[in-house]
């Protein structure tokens, strides 16, 4: 065990050197920070909204079976879940829906098990780790475009047709894997101009387009079903995810399809086969969006941060575009800056993500903040005037250094 430890701290300490360990803050830590950092966007969890809901609901099913008892292909599919399942697939306006313990282990099912040998898989870089960890476990070939990229989505289709004549016959099928909010730059997925060119480009229809809604489910949509929902593209995504585990406050997950592929998962998917069973606060949350963008956009001292290049906000030409904003707000220092940004927000009580590279490209290490509808206007307006006062001095430093 002493020889294993110390591989192991080995490792651990080469990413320590790079500034790339994880290393979870204490609840004690972030007891009295500003949360512009966790995924509770809609500030259900922290409201107390969520937990009398829960009370209330085994208030009326005094008889519910709180474990799980044994897996679903066996005996614990109970009615509950049934009933849970028809009512959320109505909601989302599917024909089914299938409850898994994690939106990680929904992924890694359907990539594991849907696509078929001879199928091939076409999937935006940035999607989620979970779909690449399901695509290594499949049996399907799989190809990247990049990101939200349509001329680089058609050639991707175009090079799988010419070199797998079962496609172009329209023997198999063309997988499509998307998001609706990345959940690093937190920009919405281009999709209604990727199925126009899905079909202009495949006109036997032989693709089926997936979308993963982790970070959509709750915040947009009618009554908050969502993404495709908000766009009516039901009838175009007969695979979608919807996480309960971001906005929705939760656990959980539910995979919304055909009768067809939920019978496949209940008897293909190794997670499924050997795991146990498993509103007004969203116009506020866009309120908050917009005001972050704007409050920053409008700082005096914007353009001249801009023009250093002391930070990039990817989101900046396309914040104001469009019905609604994903409450993820990437802010891009310079690359040996980030940390310093991080810690910078902490001294002052506002706590964020730093997020580094493999989990975002090169370079590109960022503050991830994400505004919740429980954050106030106040604090808002703080986080901007901090992250700007940062920057300033940030600038002065590099005019010392030159001088």
């Amino acid at each position: 065990m002493n020889t294993l430890c110390h591989k192991l701290e080995e490792t651990l300490a080469v990413r320590r050197q790079k500034g790339r360990l994880i290393d979870p803050p204490s609840p004690a830590k972030l007891d009295g920070m500003v949360d512009f950092s966790s995924n509770d966007s809609l500030s259900l969890s922290t409201s107390g909204v969520l937990t009398k809901a829960f009370l209330n609901e085994l208030k009326m099913h005094p008889n519910f079976t709180v474990g799980s008892t044994s897996a679903r292909s066996l005996d614990g599919t109970r009615q509950y879940l049934l009933d849970l399942e028809r009512d959320v697939a109505k909601f989302h306006g599917a024909e089914t829906a299938m409850f898994f313990n994690s939106g990680y282990d929904a992924n890694v099912a359907v990539w594991s098990t849907i696509p078929q040998p001879g199928d091939f898989i076409v999937y935006d870089e940035y999607v989620h780790a979970s779909i690449h960890d399901g695509m290594r476990r499949g049996r399907a070939n799989s190809m990247p475009f990049k990101h939200n990229d349509c001329d680089a989505f058609r050639s991707c289709l175009e090079k799988v047709q010419t070199e797998n004549p079962d496609i172009a016959k329209g023997e198999q099928v063309v997988f499509v894997a998307l998001e609706s909010f990345y959940s690093m730059d937190g920009d919405p997925a281009a999709a209604v101009e990727l199925l126009e060119v899905a079909h202009e480009t495949l006109p036997l229809k032989n693709f089926i387009f997936y979308i993963d809604e982790a970070h959509s489910n709750g915040v947009v949509g009618p009554n908050g079903s969502g993404f495709v929902c908000h766009y009516g593209l039901e009838g175009h995504f007969p695979i979608r995810l919807q996480t309960c585990g971001k906005a929705l406050g939760s656990t959980g997950a539910a995979l919304l399809c055909n009768e067809t592929v939920k019978f496949t998962l209940l008897n293909y998917a190794r997670g499924v086969i050997f795991s146990t069973a498993p509103s007004f606060r969203r116009k506020r949350l866009q309120d908050h969006v917009y005001r972050f963008y704007r409050q920053l956009t409008s700082h005096p001292s914007w353009p001249q941060v801009k023009r250093k290049g002391t930070i990039y906000l990817p989101t900046e030409d396309t914040w104001h575009v469009g019905p609604f904003q994903s409450p993820i707000v990437p802010v891009v220092p310079r690359p040996d800056l980030p940390v310093d940004l991080g810690k910078y927000l902490e001294q002052e009580k506002y706590w964020v993500n730093t997020v580094h590279y493999p989990i975002v490209p090169n370079k590109m290490d960022r503050v991830r903040i994400v505004l919740h509808a429980d954050n106030t206007p106040e604090q808002i307006d703080h986080l901007v005037e901090l992250i700007m006062e940062w920057a300033t001095k940030q600038m002065g430093k590099g005019r010392q250094a030159v001088l």
